[in-house]
């Protein structure tokens, strides 16, 4: 997943791009609100904005990104943390906010949550689709029953095709604040998902591929087992 950091200070958008590629994510970077405008053309998954910054103020851009993308998820970076700074920036469209300083862990937290409530889509790969308002997975028109943790997970390959998720990626992002404690776990739903898309007659070989010692990924095109 691509995020463009936008802030003035380039130790803050080094600090970002640390955290952010340690933890998957490649970046690209803003100095200024105009530069970030010209970015958005490299169609970015969520943006990282800081709110004070020359010129445009974050909550300024803000708003003209929303106009252009009200799907785009944007958080906002803060060094104030009164509730007046904060309103404003969530009236302005924003769909989260961090206070700096703050933690690696939890500036990655916001993200992922942030992440897994945007672009509610329908997904489709030929007669295989995602149905967001349902939240069904159909095969040619007829309902694939599965359960809620493996349509999350074909829903997360489904919408983010060609990337590869290790086995702790999967976890975190559909288990994040539950008591199962074995991320094995994610195996068995990936059993799941080839078993009742293979009995359903989806050529899911040819398109969910285990990368041995490195994860899942799911083939944006079809090709051979």
């Amino acid at each position: 997943m691509n995020i463009l950091i936008v802030d003035d200070e380039v130790k803050m958008r080094r600090l970002l791009r640390l955290f952010l590629e340690g933890d998957g994510y490649t970046c690209i970077e803003a100095a200024d609100g105009r530069e970030a405008m010209e970015l958005l053309s490299a169609r970015p998954d969520l943006v990282m904005l800081d709110i004070m910054m020359p010129g445009v103020d974050g909550i300024t851009l803000c708003r003209q990104i929303k106009a252009l993308d009200a799907e785009l998820p944007v958080v906002l970076l803060t060094a104030r943390s009164d509730s007046e700074t904060t309103i404003r920036g969530l009236d302005a469209g924003a769909d989260d906010y961090v206070t700096k300083p703050f933690e690696g862990n939890v500036l990655l937290a916001r993200i992922r949550a942030v992440l897994r409530r945007s672009r509610v889509t329908n997904v489709n790969y030929g007669q295989l689709r995602y149905e967001e308002a349902s939240g069904r997975i159909l095969y040619q028109e007829q309902e694939v029953v599965m359960t809620p943790k493996a349509t999350a997970i074909l829903k997360l390959f489904l919408q983010h095709p060609n990337r590869l998720y290790n086995r702790m990626d999967l976890y975190d992002l559909v288990w994040p604040y539950s008591s199962e404690s074995d991320p094995r776990t994610v195996d068995a739903h990936i059993r799941m998902i080839r078993d009742k898309l293979g009995e359903a007659g989806f050529p899911i070989d040819d398109y969910l591929k285990t990368v041995w010692g490195r994860g899942y990924r799911w083939s944006e095109e079809r090709s051979d087992s």
